[in-house]
């Protein structure tokens, strides 16, 4: 029949015939074979699980990881590894349907980052099957060509002064100071008018505030500032296997940098001292739950609290997270330099704030240009003798430098022509 066919038993003694087009092809193959089977590698065909099957098996290993997470992992798997290699044995599957797969992805939109972790969590499920023996073939995730980044048109704001800009976080969803006290006001008193307040004067996300407890909170300092102490986060996302209704969870902060502590303003203080007179008893000691002492869901408080207020004041509609957009556009609008804000948002590097905020720091422009030019330009000023003393003979060593002194206009350098 024009074919070539290699007849063998592995390292077991059973027997397996495989037939190739192609000499060249049989011929590979078995030195491929002979390897694996020196090595006690090789797996018989039957015996190679599906991919959904070890994809499965993968899902489930990974029961003890945050919940959110794992709801991302198993997106990825459902939508987009499943349809493109679910019925299909590992050893099916290639360098050339790898990157299919990722051509595929690209050309449905998915950006380089997505296309990215689709494929270390596809890598990932190679890597147990591996680990576990189902396949002896390489993992083909490694060859594959990665996902390039390729330069796309620039989606460009125009602001009022003609000025053109990359958004990485729209205007759209910031509110200025002054639309925030307008929300403020239209929210009423009671648990949204704190939340609010608290979450644009702190830059929490929405699940560290419906996590905090009042044990996090210092209020009586004495000079009447305060400060929160960030542990935990709360979050509703439900883990697999997990049967009737959701229920909320609590966690720590994804990365250290997560966990911090931030000063509480005065006003804030007296918001929150005056809340917790009020406040529903919880047996989380949370500071913002329900009536019944429950956490709160973010959905309900957009529906219930932020939504109904922001039309009420006549504001374009935002979510939750968009108060801490605002609040850290604030600081920069302010002149705080990108560390300062990393370490209140709990970014876990200076770089994530520049990703998002970098045009925001674009806007901001200082006065230091010019006290540099006056440190360098401005004559020196030369106190006058009083009447009866001597002038001492100038000296030629140079002052030492010290920490601070650089502003210091007063300071005559010897040797300079400042004519």
């Amino acid at each position: 029949e024009g074919c070539w066919r290699i007849d063998f038993r592995d390292h077991m003694g059973r027997r397996f015939r495989f037939n190739f087009p192609t000499y060249k092809a049989a011929d590979d193959k078995l030195a491929e074979l002979k390897v694996s089977i020196k090595k006690g590698e090789f797996v018989a065909p039957k015996a190679i699980p599906s991919f959904a099957a070890v994809a499965q098996e993968w899902l489930s290993d990974k029961s003890d990881r945050r919940p959110g997470t794992v709801v991302n992992w198993r997106a990825q798997i459902n939508r987009h590894l499943l349809p493109a290699f679910g019925p299909l044995r590992l050893d099916r599957i290639n360098v050339a349907t790898v990157e299919k797969l990722q051509g595929e992805l690209r050309e449905a939109g998915l950006s380089a980052s997505t296309i990215g972790a689709v494929r270390t969590t596809l890598s990932a499920i190679f890597n147990l099957a591996s680990r576990r023996g189902y396949v002896a073939t390489k993992n083909p995730v490694g060859d594959a060509a990665r996902p390039f980044a390729a330069d796309k048109e620039i989606t460009i704001n125009e602001s009022e002064d003609g000025r053109a800009r990359e958004a990485a976080v729209s205007e759209a969803d910031v509110l200025s100071p002054a639309e925030i006290r307008r929300l403020l006001a239209a929210a009423g008193t009671g648990l949204y008018r704190v939340l609010f307040t608290t979450a644009s004067l702190t830059g929490l996300r929405s699940g560290e505030l419906f996590g905090l407890r009042w044990s996090d909170l210092e209020l009586d300092r004495e000079d009447g500032r305060g400060r929160l102490f960030v542990s935990r986060t709360l979050t509703w996302a439900r883990m697999q296997g997990e049967e009737g209704a959701i229920r909320p969870k609590l966690y720590p902060p994804k990365t250290k940098a997560g966990k911090r502590d931030l000063p509480i303003p005065t006003e804030l203080v007296s918001s929150l001292k005056a809340w917790k007179l009020q406040c529903p008893p919880s047996e989380l000691d949370l500071v913002f739950c329900t009536l019944e002492g429950k956490p709160i869901r973010r959905s309900n408080a957009l529906r219930y609290g932020l939504w109904p207020a922001l039309r009420r004041a006549g504001l374009r509609r935002v979510n939750m997270h968009s108060l801490r957009h605002s609040f850290a556009s604030a600081l920069i609008m302010n002149g705080a330099p990108v560390t300062e804000v990393q370490a209140k948002l709990g970014h876990s590097s200076p770089k994530v704030t520049l990703d998002v905020y970098a045009h925001w720091f674009d806007d901001v422009e200082t006065d230091s240009v010019d006290r540099l030019a006056k440190a360098i330009m401005a004559p020196p000023v030369r106190k006058r003798l009083r009447h009866g003393t001597k002038r001492q003979a100038p000296t030629t060593k140079s002052p030492q430098p010290r920490f601070g002194h650089f502003l210091d206009t007063s300071e005559v350098v010897p040797g300079v022509n400042t004519a």
